[in-house]
């Protein structure tokens, strides 16, 4: 049985694209994603952990935490890591407070919530993510594999995607 986190959630509008990734290959996996603002309401005054329950009603295995990632412990196969916080701005502009900005703390709890041969993927937004990323990976002293810019073939995007991914004890 696989185990998947998807950290930093939101509303998890992007649930189905996950789920039906990983059926392709187990049909016996859970599916969690954790979000730290769940409450957070949108123009329809619906909480974010309202519409990820809509997006997952019909999704067996799934669930949606509401809370801390850092006070999260279980253990995980894959872990799913988009657009992660490492320069303050954005988590300012994002409406969180400075207190949670801890990237080294973050990716450090990622990497020992994998199980043995576990991967985190990681998909950072622009090319200075990208490389303060990489300065980061280089303090866990594990295996990474930098795939660069994500093609974007449909011009959903205003800045460029970059990808990595951290193997535990490959």
């Amino acid at each position: 049985k696989l185990s998947i986190l998807d950290i930093g959630s939101k509303n998890w509008e992007y649930v189905k694209g996950e789920y039906y990734f990983f059926n392709t290959f187990s049909d016996n996996f859970m599916l969690n994603g954790i979000e730290l603002d769940a409450q957070r309401l949108n123009r329809a005054f619906y909480s974010r952990f309202e519409v990820a329950k809509f997006y997952t009603k019909d999704l067996k295995n799934t669930n949606y935490i509401f809370g801390d990632f850092l006070k999260h412990n279980q253990k995980y196969d894959y872990i799913i890591w988009i657009l992660p916080f490492i320069i303050e701005y954005p988590l300012v502009k994002w409406g969180l407070p400075l207190k949670y900005f801890k990237p080294d703390e973050m990716l450090s709890h990622a990497y020992n919530l994998l199980n043995d041969k576990g991967e985190l993927l990681i998909i950072n937004q622009g090319e200075k993510e990208y490389e303060i990323q990489k300065e980061l990976n280089l303090k866990l002293n594990a295996s990474v594999q930098y795939y660069g810019e994500i093609e974007d073939r449909y011009n959903l995007f205003i800045n460029k995607r970059y990808c990595s991914k951290i193997i535990k004890n490959y």
